[in-house]
């Protein structure tokens, strides 16, 4: 599929912002500290950004607090001193080349890596240009085709074929059917938060797949994507299984399901439930399968946030329902922990209200192919128009879905890994009016704040649930404020064309006038001077993608203090 000129241009710019925004935050925070002293920003200036014996000449378009940067006029300057244009991927090889970590074929690995993502960045665009603006929740989560701003993998699948990804991206509006395991029960292990919501559940996904009583013969269902079935084949433990008569692979059959943003979870809309399936493709770091633990960690976290109901509903978000998963026992063993993650999966139910179409804020930050400009602009209508609306909905997204994010940590001590693809957001007439949280694989829960809440459940949760208090707040500044709060921010100013340092004055004025049990926690978020960001690119290259490193960046919040936040409440005050 050919891609226009236009679209050519868009993929091209935000290719080197990612490049560059990346390098900055990992391997030049310097420079990144000049950036932030000059009077007025750094917009419309021209920054040298050194890689090895090189560097890079570029003007900064606009200046983000948050680190998300644009760029223009990209040239490389040579160590002979001369200039010359560069492509993206010759870009993305040079800094490699220049990378102190690793060793020569892992650099070079992640090189080839780099490089197919920005391909499949291409391709998806091309396809996306063609399609309708990403203004529902279900065209969100195909609108991914650049994705994450500061992963250089963002669009890599290792083992996904071309044809492949015609079959099952959601990048390209695939919709496909399921395959099915049907297993002995004593060679599953099962992972349940209430017998009520698993047997909802599995109701479901039995509808789903229109297998009937009768061929499921009393053995457990166990989804399963086609591209894994086809791998599920060649392992041993799987053979095995299929030798001895308990198991068997049916389909693909039963009714079509399209995958979300991540590739391996599917959605099931009429019937309103999310499976998360194992997948042996290397999705950016690594493979996404579904391993015992994981399992456990998820449905503990289900059962800690089903004990804090009240909370959870007082706080004033949703946080969708995994009812329960399950994954088969390896053969000739009874041991539970000897499984096989290529097999373990998750049901969620999202039952939304009628009328209610949240979308994935991943997919409202994501830019459109055919303008470059955030999917956000075509849900908000004018509101962006107006600076004084602008400040309002930015005051309106703080108070929906950053203060019960804090609410929650600061009452159960549950922080939830809302990121920019488990945070969904629905809006009314363009302005976010309620919070989702979705995938609680991530879940991290602060033990004596919960036990204070709930002593009865604690002791019967997994350990794996609890982290040091330290880690979960972290935790919480990088995937609530740095990966997900600060893009959404990035995009607002860029719509509103606004110096982004009022937004977050906006913000931090709507967290100052909160009153409650958060206070404490919002006094140190907003007195921290500095916030952690995964370091991805460094990680990917020292093999460390499950154990990611982190930086440290300046916290946009202090950026945000008077005298602009007391421009802002005079702002307030003149329009009253």
């Amino acid at each position: 599929m050919t891609i226009d000129k236009t679209s050519t241009a868009i993929w091209s710019r935000l290719e080197f912002n990612r490049l560059i925004d990346t390098w900055l935050r990992e391997r030049h925070p310097e420079l990144t500290a000049r950036m932030a002293e000059r009077v007025g920003g750094s917009a419309g200036i021209a920054w040298e950004i050194p890689v090895g014996h090189q560097a890079v000449l570029a003007v900064c378009t606009r200046y983000s607090p948050g680190g998300f940067h644009a760029w223009d006029g990209v040239l490389l300057r040579g160590s002979d001193g001369r200039t010359h244009d560069i492509a993206p991927g010759d870009l993305a090889g040079l800094m490699l080349d220049s990378f102190d970590g690793g060793t020569p074929d892992t650099r070079r690995l992640v090189s080839e890596r780099v490089n197919q993502s920005i391909e499949s960045s291409c391709r998806h665009a091309a396809f996306r240009s063609k399609q309708e603006p990403a203004s529902t929740g279900a065209r969100a989560e195909r609108s991914l085709w650049f994705g994450h701003p500061f992963h250089p993998l963002a669009k890599s699948v290792v083992g996904f074929t071309s044809a492949d990804f015609e079959s099952y991206s959601p990048e390209r509006n695939a919709a496909f059917q399921l395959c099915w395991l049907l297993a002995e029960p004593d060679i599953v292990v099962s992972y349940i938060c209430t017998p009520e919501s698993m047997a909802r559940a599995d109701a479901l996904l039995m509808e789903a797949s229109r297998l009937g009583a009768t061929e499921i013969a009393g053995r457990t269902l166990i989804p399963c994507h086609p591209w894994q079935a086809a791998r599920l084949r060649e392992h041993p433990h799987f053979r095995d299984h299929l030798a001895s008569g308990a198991l068997s692979l049916l389909g693909p059959s039963g009714e079509f399901a399209t995958p979300t943003s991540s590739v391996r979870t599917v959605w099931f809309e009429k019937r309103g439930l999310y499976v998360k399936l194992p997948l042996e493709a290397r999705i950016t770091n690594f493979s996404r399968v579904n391993s015992a633990e994981q399992l456990a960690r998820s449905i503990a976290g289900a059962r800690a946030i089903a004990a804090a109901e009240e909370q959870v509903r007082a706080a004033g978000l949703t946080i969708l329902e995994e009812s329960g998963g399950r994954i088969l026992r390896r053969a000739a063993t009874d041991d539970a922990q000897q499984t096989c993650p290529e097999t373990g999966f998750l049901l969620r139910s999202a039952d939304f209200d009628e009328g209610v179409d949240p979308i994935v804020v991943a997919g409202f930050v994501e830019p459109n192919p055919r303008t470059g400009r955030p999917n956000l602009s075509a849900i908000s209508g004018g509101i962006f128009d107006e600076r004084q609306r602008t400040l309002e909905w930015v005051e309106r997204y703080t108070e929906i879905v950053l203060l019960p994010l804090v609410r929650l940590l600061a009452t159960t001590g549950v922080c939830l890994e809302a990121h920019a693809q488990n945070s969904l957001v629905a809006f009314d007439e363009g302005w976010p009016s309620r919070l989702f949280v979705r995938d609680l694989e991530g879940v991290a829960v602060d033990r004596e704040c919960f036990a204070q809440a709930h002593p009865r459940i604690v002791t019967d949760l997994d350990d794996a649930l609890f982290y040091e208090r330290e880690v979960i707040w972290r935790r919480f500044l990088y995937y609530v404020i740095v990966n997900h709060f600060a893009h959404v921010l990035s995009a607002v100013a860029e719509l509103a064309d606004v110096d982004e340092a009022r937004l977050w004055a906006a913000s931090r004025y709507a967290l100052e006038t909160h009153v409650g049990p958060a206070d404490t926690i919002i006094a140190r978020l907003l007195s921290a001077p500095s916030l952690p960001a995964k370091a991805n690119l460094t990680s990917c290259v020292v093999g460390r993608g499950e154990n990611p490193d982190y930086v440290m960046i300046a916290n946009p919040f202090v950026a945000g203090r008077s005298p602009v936040s007391l421009g802002r409440i005079q702002l307030r005050g003149a329009s009253s």
